[in-house]
């Protein structure tokens, strides 16, 4: 009797567990076919030496930062950091970010500031044509002023996104080895401040928060997942690149998954790139690289909204260009547009690197 009454419990567990994890059900986000139509304007023509602008971040008082990846031009340009004077002009901050000892080149992309006061940045080893090398890096900033960088943690593949929520970071790695699969990983500030972290097989899955595995009928050459953003609950929403897929995760007061579930999956988005979220619209905003299209996620009605979509365009005039990242900066959205490689929309690499603006309004 105890060792049936041992199974069946262990049954019960073995359902609660799979309930909790389910990425099936039904969708908490539907898509609204009422668009809002919003005319972008060019925000920054960012230069010749500025050829792939990817991350952005705000500091505590609300200046805007911007990551120059440049992995196809970095032994012409390099990489760097750049902030934006009282007049939106672009000036560097930063560029002594520390190049990887094997590649000699460093690639920022996704980064965000974190309790302490400094710029957490990942460094993208795989435009370096190495895989598992990429890299967390952080910039030590004093009277908000770059002071010098060092690396954290490395063993990524190919990291993106990077979130803080509270004194945790969370980092998204779009791309794991066999092709099909990605992961969020975290680690608290109190863990990369006890010294350099070496993710590898052994000591991956102790901070690997979850993974996610691209839909079956994706069969192009393409990553996972991508943009990630914590609403005010603390809840985190996370896209995937290469199919559009919407994941919300909640979590414990100590920091664990308490939940995983797929609240969005449709035609109408195939391809998740930037997510930034704005608490003064409860509003989480969605580059679609592949579309040339911005998206709003507005979690009072759990509906998505287009703001503008447009075809092919060199972004010389605001309009979208491969976007990649988003921001509220000022009350308005600014979208990045990566253009570095071609894509479905994207038939050409053109001579201008810009910054799209939206305005919102109330």
């Amino acid at each position: 009797m105890k060792t049936m009454i041992k199974n069946v419990l262990g049954i019960l567990i073995l359902m609660n567990t799979v309930n909790l994890f389910s990425q099936e059900g039904k969708q908490e986000i539907t898509y609204s076919e009422v668009s809002r139509t919003i005319k972008p304007t060019l925000f920054a023509d960012l230069g010749e030496t500025c050829q792939t602008p990817d991350g952005m971040a705000l500091d505590k008082k609300g200046n805007l930062y911007l990551a120059i990846t440049n992995p196809m031009t970095f032994e012409k340009h390099g990489s760097k950091i750049l902030t934006f004077d009282k007049n939106d002009k672009p000036v560097l901050w930063f560029d002594k970010l520390p190049v990887h000892p094997v590649t000699k080149k460093v690639h920022p992309m996704g980064m965000e500031f974190g309790p302490d006061g400094n710029l957490y940045v990942m460094d993208n080893q795989f435009f370096a044509d190495k895989e598992n090398f990429s890299r967390l890096l952080r910039v030590v900033v004093e009277n908000g002023k770059p002071k010098y960088a060092e690396v954290l943690a490395e063993g990524f593949n190919f990291g993106e996104a990077v979130r803080w929520y509270k004194d945790r970071v969370y980092i998204t790695d779009a791309l794991f080895e066999n092709r099909r699969e990605s992961g969020i990983y975290s680690f608290s500030l109190k863990e990369l401040n006890s010294g350099k972290i070496t993710l590898d097989r052994n000591t991956k899955p102790n901070y690997l928060v979850t993974t996610f595995t691209l839909k079956p009928e994706v069969t192009k050459r393409t990553i996972g997942i991508d943009g990630i953003a914590f609403d005010k609950k603390g809840n985190l929403y996370a896209g995937n690149f290469g199919d559009g897929v919407i994941t919300k995760l909640e979590f414990t007061k100590e920091g664990k998954l308490k939940s995983k579930k797929v609240v969005f999956d449709s035609d109408k988005l195939k391809c998740c790139d930037g997510f930034f979220y704005d608490e003064k619209r409860n509003s989480i905003f969605i580059a679609n690289y592949d579309n040339n299209s911005v998206h709003q996620l507005d979690l009072n009605t759990n509906t998505i909204h287009l703001i503008w979509e447009n075809d092919n365009a060199d972004g010389s005039d605001g309009q979208l260009d491969n976007p990649c990242e988003t921001i509220i900066y000022k009350g308005k959205l600014l979208v990045v547009n990566y253009d570095t490689f071609k894509g479905e929309k994207n038939i050409e690499i053109d001579s201008f690197h810009t910054i799209s603006s939206f305005e919102l309004g109330k």
